[in-house]
């Protein structure tokens, strides 16, 4: 079956999307000091702006340098203004986030384009399966993510993984991983924002004994640690300034020098950084080095928001539920759960989700919760009607305030604790507590 919108022509199989083509648009600046300039959007979202690394590279003063960007998606071609100092205007009227039409006439500062879609499509790339790694979706737009990041996979170069806070970024890095060549080699998540400023530049690259007070051994840094395999800078937007050329000279000369010593040492990393965080944004506000966006940019994914992709919500929440009463004991068939999600979990695609995947997988914690474990031992029937009344309860009302804490105390604790590879000592230093309050917390969610 084939759906076909504005510009774009998809070809889907059971309801499944399985190849997607979309006609080819070409930007022409017909006024402004850059008349003539042209720009074709191709298998990467066209950005326009001042800075060079744009596709569409304008001379423009009164164009920011990260001005806007266009993209493909089931609707058609969409151009995003990505909170311009001038704005963006079409027809009079400033736009923010617009569908294009054939022949519209871009206003960007004093820079005049007049938007061409041609005849010819071009293919998009979708990947066949529902799945890359641990990272779950049949949306269209996870499709082509997961189509983009198996070939990232491949290579060698910098990602940069962009989306909202729990949209899943780090389980698609650890997917990237995993395809890679790299795999079965170390794979080290740091969080830049979860370490104490003081703290951040040895963790990154290590210390020896009396760099600093309290620095009774050498201790390696997460580079080092992860020599031979892949690096997760998680959260970069909330790097120092101060350490961001520290990091680029590391990537950049492929050593480390640790607090105190004056040798450097050699490492072969793989870095994937992620953040929820506008960098382009931060770099207009000289908040983030240009230069270091750059080195880490060379290939970026970005991770829609769930709101953006709820036809994957059923699919997410059987997955989280599965898992989550499979742990609850024996007795419990799940196995006719898959033909039955949107039964069980239809529902659920009417919230916004403001939290995303992190957000969902709670609910369906909380849900599983509830559940009564005698009614999840019967019958089919019985196990679908228990699993819908307690999402229908837990989505109804809001948990109490100390329970709301210790789901946000037992969420942190198991991320501080993957970021560090369950080095207890190393995750007390990062969320800023002693190793035995760390330990006492540990024991009393049961998660040691």
């Amino acid at each position: 079956m084939a759906r076909t919108g504005a510009h774009t022509t998809i070809v889907a199989v059971d309801g499944q999307p399985t190849r997607m083509s979309v006609r080819r648009l070409a930007l022409e600046v017909v006024d402004g000091p850059d008349a003539g300039l042209r720009a074709e959007l191709g298998d990467r979202p066209l950005t326009i702006g001042s800075d060079p690394s744009n596709q569409l590279a304008l001379h423009d003063p009164k164009v920011s340098r990260f001005h806007a960007r266009i993209d493909v998606d089931d609707v058609g071609l969409r151009y995003v203004d990505r909170g311009s100092a001038n704005g963006s205007t079409i027809a009079g009227l400033r736009v923010r986030d617009v569908y294009l039409a054939d022949g519209a006439r871009l206003e960007v500062g004093d820079t005049v384009i007049v938007v061409r879609i041609g005849s010819d499509e071009a293919e998009v790339e979708l990947s066949p399966e529902e799945r890359f790694g641990g990272a779950i979706g049949k949306s269209l737009a996870m499709r082509r993510l997961f189509a983009a990041a198996r070939k990232a996979a491949a290579s060698a170069a910098p990602i940069l993984l962009l989306g909202e806070t729990g949209t899943g970024k780090d389980v698609l890095a650890r997917a990237i991983h995993d395809a890679s060549p790299r795999a079965g080699r170390p794979f080290v998540i740091f969080d830049c924002g979860a370490v104490a400023p003081t703290l951040i530049e040895s963790a990154l690259f290590g210390h020896v004994r009396g760099a600093f007070t309290g620095a009774d051994a050498d201790r390696p840094g997460v580079f080092e640690w992860a020599h031979g395999g892949t690096l997760l800078l998680d959260e970069l937007g909330e790097l120092a300034p101060a350490l961001q050329p520290k990091l680029l000279r590391a990537l950049e000369t492929g050593t480390v020098t640790r607090v105190g010593a004056t040798a450097p040492v050699a490492v072969d990393v793989r870095v994937i950084a992620a953040t929820h965080r506008d960098l382009p944004a931060e770099i207009e506000a000289e908040r983030f080095r240009a230069d270091l966006y750059y080195r880490l940019a060379v290939i970026v994914l970005e991770v829609p928001a769930l709101r953006d992709r709820l036809d994957d919500v059923p699919l997410l929440a059987g997955h989280f539920a599965r898992a989550l009463l499979a742990e609850g004991g024996a007795g419990r068939d799940l196995s006719w759960l898959p033909a039955h999600l949107e039964l069980a979990f239809g529902a659920l695609r009417h919230h916004r989700w403001p939290g995303n995947v992190r957000e969902l997988r709670n609910v369906v914690e909380r849900a599983a919760a509830l559940a009564d474990p005698g009614a999840l031992t019967g019958d089919r029937l019985a196990q679908l009607v228990e699993l819908r009344t307690t999402l229908g309860r837990t989505m109804a009302a809001r948990p109490p305030l100390e329970q709301a804490r210790e789901q946000f105390d037992r969420e942190y604790l198991r991320d501080v604790l993957d970021a560090h590879q369950g080095s207890v000592p190393h995750a007390a230093a990062a969320a800023g507590v002693h190793v035995k309050s760390l330990e006492r917390l540990l024991r009393r969610y049961k998660l040691r």
